[in-house]
Order: structure tokens, then C-alpha cells, then sequence
């Protein structure tokens, strides 16, 4: 085959400058997608953990019985939050994935809402900080397989299986929802106010919603803030004492989350979809990458304006109230009567793990089996 030579460059041309190559555009979504992807692997990986373990159980009430009142409200926020759930499922990523082929952001948030609640324990990463009332359905907790993780006794945390998916999905959908629309309000009267002056316009709304929900459910008896600090805390001394920077933490999550859902392009998608167009994958692939980016994005809020504060302002609470730990259904297995360790107290030390020494409930020094109580080296002298 003949092959034809193309003539030098010459003259004016030769001194033109050869265009640059247009530098990568960076595609959000595929970050986003990876960081989504990361969550759900650790997850799986956490629940594997614990199954290889034998570590499923009921942990059961104890000794104090509930009232009839407190077992039928927690009976229907279980069952009901739970139905919820399923039904938004439906109606928000099912029905429109049959209609047309994808789901919209709505379902997205909904499904990586009802994924997200494995994490929910992660506030007593490094002491015990509240429990969860042993009423619910629940086989104990995985949580405890975390990298690092302090607390004693966290495969005793009776983690809902049904309430705990139910409330994210049902509660937190609907405070984005209820952002959303104090921002759409706050726009239409206000259209040049920039996204974080919509934000703090929702924010002080949030919390005191926020913190009215949850307050509503811990009367109820659904769980409890033992470790929080007094002169910050609602009904301080009762199981239903409520912290508020709980509140306050809370009102992030929802302020955030909604902003995904209310700042979209000219196409309807959240920052965490960006780049989506850019990908040359097919429409399945580009579909699965939406989700794990929404959900990358949601968690991560999650757990830097949620996990990571409350867990490092609960070392810093007080006692555990006295009405918390006479209430077995609270306690039962993790700390205080029946255990080998005492509820958090700011006079006692804060155990680091399973062989550490800890304060027992009767005040008396613990030494876990296998465990040595090292002895200091002498001083040098030269």
C-alpha cells in the first residue's frame, strides 16, 4: 500500500501554534459515586463481620417491665414508621422506574435514606452516649466491628431493625421536604437571596421541628441521650431528656440534605449528579452511579455534621441519669446492673475496647480476662 506523505509545515503556518489539548473536565458524580459505593462496601462489610462472629442476638428488656401505654407506641412507631417506608419506596423509586425507565432524585433520597440507618450507633464510637429501647425488634448491633471502635459491651446495643430504617426513611424524607419548601417560599419572595441565606433561613425552623419529633418519641420511650451535658439538656434526669445540641446537629443534617434536593441545574440534578452527561456508560450504569452518588453525598453529611460532633460532645456529658439506669430496657447488657461495666460518668475513666481495665457498676476495678495490668519501667538514671 502506497503511503502518502504530508508536506512539512512552512511559513506562516509553521509558526502558528499547535492548539492545546483541553484538559480532563472533572466529573463529580464519579467521586461521589465511589465515596457511596465505599459506605454501602463498609456496611456489608461491618454485617458480615458480625454474622462470621455468631454475634446475633435479641437483646431482651431485663427486669423492669414497660408500661402497657409505652409498648403500644413504641408497637406502632416500629410497624408504622416501617410500612411508611416501604410505601415510599414504592410510590417515589419503584412505580417511577416502571413509568420511565429511571428514578428521580426523590427516590434516590428515599432508598439511601432507607440504607443509611446501619451507621445510627456510630454516635457511641467512643463511649456509650444513648441507647436504644430493647422493646424494639432488634438482633443487637454490628457496629461494635468498626476500626478503632471504644465502647464496651456495643454488641449489646439493640439496634431496631424495623424502626430505626423506618424513622430515617419516613422522618428525615420528610424534613427535607419540609426545608425544601421554606427555601421555594423564601425564593419566591426573596429571588436574589443567595443559597446560604436560603439555608439559614431554614435552619432555626428545622431545629426547633427537629427537636420537637424527637422529643415526642423519646417520651414515647424510643430511646435515650444518657451521656449528655446537663445545663444543655431538656428534662434533665429523666429518659426523656433531650440535648440541644441534638437539635442543633439535626437541623444540619436537614438543612443540607434538603439544599441537595432544592439546588438543581437546568436539568433537574442535585451537585452530587454532576458530570453524569460526561460519562460514556450506558443508561444502567449511569442509573446505578446516580444512586451511589446521591448516597455517597447524603451519608457523608451524615456523618461529618452528625456522627462526628455528637460522638466527641458525648465523652464530655455527664452521668447517666439515675432514671435512665434503673430502666433495664435501656440498659439491659451494655452498661450499669448486670454488666460488667459502669454507665458513663465523668468521674470514672472511659474504657478502650474490650480487654481495657473498667470501673464495674459496683464501683469495684475490672480486669477482663487475658488482660495484664501493666506496670510502669523504672525511671533511667544514666
Amino acid at each position: 500500500m502506497a503511503t502518502t506523505h504530508l508536506p512539512p509545515r512552512s511559513g506562516l503556518d509553521a509558526s502558528r501554534p499547535v492548539a492545546p489539548t483541553a484538559p480532563k473536565r472533572i466529573r463529580p458524580i464519579t467521586w461521589w459515586a465511589a465515596l457511596g459505593f465505599g459506605f454501602l462496601a463498609f456496611a456489608a462489610y461491618l454485617i458480615v463481620a458480625w454474622l462470621v462472629a455468631g454475634e446475633p442476638h435479641r437483646v431482651g428488656t431485663g427486669e423492669t417491665p414497660l408500661p402497657t401505654w409505652m409498648k403500644i407506641c413504641l408497637s406502632v412507631q416500629q410497624y408504622g414508621l416501617f410500612a411508611g417506608m416501604l410505601a415510599l419506596i414504592l410510590f417515589k423509586a419503584v412505580l417511577p422506574l416502571r413509568r420511565t425507565g429511571s428514578v428521580p432524585l426523590d427516590g434516590l433520597i428515599v432508598i439511601s435514606f432507607s440504607l443509611m440507618w446501619w451507621s445510627d450507633p456510630l454516635y457511641n464510637y467512643f463511649s456509650p452516649g444513648f441507647n436504644y429501647n430493647t422493646y424494639f425488634i432488634n438482633a443487637g448491633s454490628w457496629i461494635g466491628h468498626t476500626p478503632g471502635w471504644m465502647s464496651p459491651n456495643a454488641e449489646e446495643i439493640p439496634q431496631p431493625l424495623l424502626w430505626l430504617p423506618g424513622v430515617y426513611t419516613c422522618a428525615f424524607f420528610l424534613m427535607v421536604l419540609i426545608v425544601t419548601t421554606l427555601m421555594r417560599k423564601t425564593r419566591e419572595r426573596y429571588p436574589s437571596m443567595s443559597a446560604i441565606g436560603l439555608c439559614a433561613v431554614a435552619f432555626i425552623p428545622m431545629m426547633v421541628v427537629g427537636t420537637m419529633w424527637e422529643a415526642a418519641f423519646m417520651v414515647m420511650g424510643s430511646h435515650q441521650y444518657g451521656a449528655s451535658i446537663s445545663w444543655l439538656t431538656l428534662n434533665h434526669g429523666n429518659y426523656y431528656g433531650f440535648p440541644v445540641y441534638q437539635g442543633i446537629t439535626a437541623s444540619l443534617l436537614y438543612t443540607s440534605w434538603g439544599a441537595l434536593r432544592f439546588f438543581r441545574d437546568d436539568q433537574g440534578r442535585s451537585f452530587a449528579e454532576a458530570g453524569i452527561d460526561r460519562l460514556s456508560v450506558s443508561k444502567r450504569v449511569k442509573g446505578a452511579m446516580r444512586f451511589f452518588a446521591v448516597s455517597g453525598a447524603i451519608t457523608a453529611i451524615f456523618f461529618v455534621f452528625y456522627h462526628l460532633p455528637n460522638a466527641l460532645i458525648s465523652q464530655r456529658g455527664d452521668a447517666w441519669p439515675q432514671d435512665v439506669q434503673e430502666r433495664s430496657y435501656f440498659i439491659n447488657g451494655y452498661c450499669g446492673a448486670g454488666t460488667d461495666v459502669a454507665c458513663p460518668n465523668p468521674d470514672l475513666p472511659i474504657p478502650r475496647g474490650e480487654s481495657s481495665l473498667r470501673v464495674g457498676p459496683d464501683g469495684k476495678l475490672v480486669v477482663p480476662d487475658g488482660t495484664t495490668i501493666p506496670v510502669a519501667p523504672a525511671v533511667k538514671t544514666q
